[in-house]
């Protein structure tokens, strides 16, 4: 496969530091003495152990053990928020609603009185912290109230754009001010299109990258987002039982693609001319040119094979490939 494209100038997200809306992304707040030991029930991280002010990934899985959604869970002085794909926030919330009989605690879904805008690159974190004063966060969805131009943000630190990173949750009254002052300090935005390449190059699903069906270590992020030792919680004899098998069928994995063009997401992904996957997010990344995120059976990540997609020779991109760098 021909190497990526050579770009002299890349944008500010990945050479220095931008700002770019995220409106895709949703939010719950749970509050109340039994928010956390009832949300624990559910997910299959550990929220007990977390400190107020810091944070974990964790799934949220349906009885059957598939997926409703990936989310960052972040445990606050009054309770729990969870940072979720907008698309899958209602249903998230509804879902839990049905388990929710006596605990005290009320959760509501604030996705669209609060906005999240993130700060991504390399000198992010110098940027910030030169700004707002205070101690920034400094591990992954560890997070803290700053001031942010006169504006009160909750800041999270986020590595889902592959670059250090912020998100800056403000309430939605509040989100333009923001922005202007980001604009005014001299901050460049990003595109849309240059963070998604950054998050799709990280392998950080969102919602629509989780199919249906989907198993909670099919999605790669066993590491962060499962534990093994914690309580017993809904989805859990599934995700025992593919732990103790020692694999999946499929893996969500990054794919290049040969050429300039971009396919769109649910294009096939074939090995031997059989379907093994398709397309869920693409890109053009000015890393690896044509990429995309795609769940792939284990019969098109064996050694050697070859992949196609649009009829073009494609690879699967491991996170240590040193054509990634």
């Amino acid at each position: 496969m021909p190497a990526p494209p050579d770009h002299a100038s890349p944008p500010p997200a990945r050479a220095a530091a931008a700002w770019s809306d995220l409106p895709s992304r949703g939010l719950l707040r749970a509050t109340g003495r039994d928010a956390a030991a009832f949300l624990d029930k559910f997910t299959t991280a550990a929220i007990a152990p977390l400190a107020p002010g810091t944070g974990t990934e964790g799934m949220f899985a349906d009885v059957r053990g598939w997926v409703i959604a990936l989310t960052a869970i972040l445990r606050t002085d009054d309770g729990v928020l969870i940072d979720c794909d907008v698309a899958v926030a209602a249903p998230l919330r509804d879902h839990l609603e049905h388990y929710h009989i006596r605990e005290a605690f009320a959760l509501v879904d604030v996705s669209e009185s609060e906005r999240g805008i993130a700060v991504v690159g390399p000198e992010a974190a110098a940027w910030l912290h030169a700004r707002v004063g205070g101690r920034l966060p400094a591990g992954v969805l560890d997070h803290a109230v700053l001031a942010c131009g006169g504006i009160e943000a909750l800041v999270v630190a986020v590595d889902w754009f592959g670059v250090p990173g912020f998100v800056l949750r403000v309430a939605d009254g509040d989100a333009a001010a923001l922005r202007t002052w980001l604009a005014a300090e001299g901050l460049p935005l990003a595109t849309a299109n240059e963070l998604d390449a950054l998050r799709i190059e990280q392998r950080v699903p969102w919602a629509r990258d989780i199919v249906e069906k989907t198993l909670p270590q099919e999605l790669d992020r066993t590491a962060r987002a499962i534990s093994f030792t914690k309580g017993c919680y809904l989805g859990q004899e599934t995700v025992a039982r593919i732990d103790a098998l020692g694999h999946v069928n499929r893996t969500l994995v990054l794919v290049a693609i040969e050429g300039d063009e971009v396919p769109p997401p649910g294009t096939a992904v074939s090995c031997g001319g059989e379907a093994v996957g398709t397309l869920t997010s693409s890109c053009a990344s000015p890393r690896l040119g044509g990429c995309g995120l795609a769940l792939v059976h284990r019969r098109g990540l064996e050694p050697g094979v070859t992949l196609t997609v649009a009829d073009r020779h494609a690879r699967i991109v491991s996170p240590r490939d040193p054509q990634e760098a």
